[in-house]
């Protein structure tokens, strides 16, 4: 789908490549599916749901059913029939280039292929290399690939392909537990101990076949070695979302990088050069291909590592895609500018000198509710969620700054904090831990689970708030009602009353309606 010129599938209405191929030609575009307008004049072609017309008995049904119904039609006329189809392509592993491991294989005089002697191994690449030359430049290096059989003496060639990069990521794990060894590429009771990986996290495009491959190799490793019981190398597998951007192209066809765009406006855009019109194309996964890639150099340059990464784990869930955004990286830079301010402040001890406990204790309360929400969400892969939690926690800090805070407490609950956003900004984290004179760096703060926020919670009676209790945050009916039991206000009159119906809104109100 995403090489290669002219019509793939035949139905030009609803596909786009058949559309532009139709209309070069002058074909007839014909709908079956219905985009809700009367008008048959399509400006693309339609890709969305919709119900089947122009197509004899499947007129008037849904996409997926419509193909339920041809494969019967199929099977009923005896000219088809139902299957699904698994297909496992070979794996072409060799790469005609320079910088890949060589592959340990060479080739006589006499046509025999035989793998190098376990003695000669590793084969290394030369450093003598001329990248500039014409195709591989292994092949075209004037001695490297000239050597001969170790056992024979016979002249050999070398094989000057080099294996593809997924070959070593499909056993890197194996060498992680062990990364020292030197006898063998792995220690056999490392990799039971530390095997299988307890959590896989990748690109969906590269999960799917660096995940086969994987599986692959330690099986065959495990069948190879009866020692070795890893059949499944990954416990868990979390695949994250792709970065995507627009897509540009010239009026010649030409894909053009988004630095060779000026964008007027989110549907019109010119190129730099010579002011031509630029047709904008649909967000999509970020590659070399199309160029709709962003310089992460340029970006770091401007705004910071940590600008970059924090915009790409706020903007979304991790499992979805992420629009790229020059705007959220400017704001996720300005954020990080306000928590280096406060850490400075800090610091040079701008917080009260003359300490109100209860103020304090306070303050102690609501980070580490906010620092137990920030731990839960890193837990459960929610990173947008922690750094919601992460301006919650700025905005209470910021608030306390001018209060009779004790500056120890205000410095010890930022480091805390601080400590929490060293995996989403390291470099800040790291500037202001220094800053506030933290010796622990890489100890994860204490939180204290049992701490629960207080809330102030109404309760009624027929409608009117009898009384207002101060009350642990998420509790349910019945807890609630315990509560109740204590509030003198309330259950004076309450005495000898019939409750006919309660009315719970968990964190807000219970509301008693009673016979008068």
């Amino acid at each position: 789908m995403d090489y290669g010129t002219g019509a793939i599938f035949g139905c030009p209405a609803h596909d786009q490549r058949d559309f532009e191929f139709a209309k070069k030609y002058n074909l007839n575009i014909l709908k079956v599916v219905s985009n809700n307008s009367d008008n048959d004049e399509l400006g693309e072609a339609y890709t969305g749901g919709g119900k089947i017309i122009n197509s004899d008995f499947l007129n008037g049904l849904e996409i997926e059913q419509a193909k339920e119904k041809i494969i019967d039609f199929l099977e009923e006329k005896k000219i088809g029939k139902r299957k699904k189809l698994f297909r496992l392509k070979d794996w072409g592993i060799s790469r005609q280039r320079y910088w890949g491991c060589p592959i340990p294989i060479i080739y006589l005089e006499d046509g025999s292929i035989k793998p190098v002697d376990k003695s000669e191994l590793p084969v290394t690449l030369p450093n003598d290399i001329d990248l500039n030359s014409a195709g591989n430049p292994l092949e075209n290096h004037p001695t490297w690939k000239i050597t001969k059989d170790k056992s024979s003496g016979k002249k050999a060639l070398r094989e000057t392909d080099t294996l593809d990069t997924f070959v070593d990521s499909s056993w890197y794990f194996l060498r992680f537990c062990s990364p020292k060894c030197k006898s063998s590429p792995f220690e056999i009771d490392k990799v039971k101990y530390w095997m299988p990986v307890d959590q896989y996290v990748g690109g969906i495009e590269h999960a799917i076949l660096h995940l086969l491959y994987s599986r692959f190799f330690s099986k065959g490793i495990s069948q190879i070695d009866k020692n070795i019981n890893i059949s499944e190398p990954f416990k868990n597998l979390f695949t994250q979302g792709m970065v995507c951007h627009e897509s540009y192209k010239d009026v010649k066809g030409d894909w053009l990088y988004p630095d060779e765009v000026e964008k007027i406006n989110n549907k019109v855009a010119i190129k730099k050069t010579d002011k031509t019109k630029v047709l904008i194309g649909p967000p999509e996964s970020m590659s070399k291909s199309k160029k709709n890639t962003i310089d992460p150099e340029i970006m770091i340059k401007q705004y910071g590592a940590d600008a970059v990464r924090w915009f790409i784990l706020s903007d979304s869930p991790p499992e979805r895609d992420i629009l790229w955004s020059d705007t959220g990286v400017s704001s996720s830079n300005k954020f990080l500018q306000k928590i280096w301010n406060l850490a400075f402040q800090v610091s040079i001890g701008k917080a009260k000198v003359a300490s109100n406990k209860k103020d304090d204790e306070k303050l102690n309360v609501e980070i580490n509710l906010i620092a137990s929400r920030i731990d839960r969400a890193i837990d459960e892969f929610k990173f947008n969620v922690a750094i919601a939690n992460f301006y919650e926690s700025y905005k209470v800090l910021n608030n306390f700054l001018n209060k009779k805070i004790y500056n120890k407490c205000m410095s010890d609950n930022l480091i805390k904090i601080m400590k929490l956003m060293i995996p989403f900004a390291p470099h800040l984290a790291h500037e202001c831990l220094e800053m506030l004179k933290c010796n622990s760096f890489n100890k994860w703060p204490f939180i204290d689970n049992k701490i629960k926020q207080k809330i102030a919670f109404a309760v009624q009676i027929n409608g009117k708030t009898r009384d207002v209790l101060e009350i642990d945050n998420d509790l349910n009916e019945n807890q609630v009602s315990q509560y109740v039991l204590n509030s003198l206000k309330v259950q004076r009159i309450l005495k000898n009353k019939s409750v006919i119906k309660t009315i719970f809104i968990k964190n807000r109100i219970i509301n008693y309606i009673i016979k008068i």
